[in-house]
């Protein structure tokens, strides 16, 4: 491989690791905890609230995409569901 191809493997791996998600359960806990709505949290990423409904019970999955900007917004909402966010 050249190394123009390994920055790109690079890069999609990392894209990949930042779109897996938690377990089923940990996704409605984040979002109940932190005080989130699914409205909000649709509006937040630009899908449906029954799109993040279906993500958060497992029923559907989201893109690759969705899921790098769901997991993003997944673990700051934990931030703040676990105190871990200074006031």
């Amino acid at each position: 491989m050249t190394q123009g191809t390994d920055a790109v493997d690079l890069a999609l791996a990392e894209l990949l690791r930042a779109g897996q998600l938690p377990p089923v359960a940990e996704r409605r806990r984040i979002r109940i905890q932190s005080g989130a709505s699914l409205r909000r949290m649709g509006e937040e990423l630009g899908v449906s609230q029954t799109a993040v409904h279906h993500w958060e019970n497992g029923v559907d999955n989201p893109s690759l995409e969705n899921a790098v900007r769901y997991r993003r917004l997944l673990d700051q909402l934990a931030e703040v569901a676990d105190g871990e966010v200074a006031s």
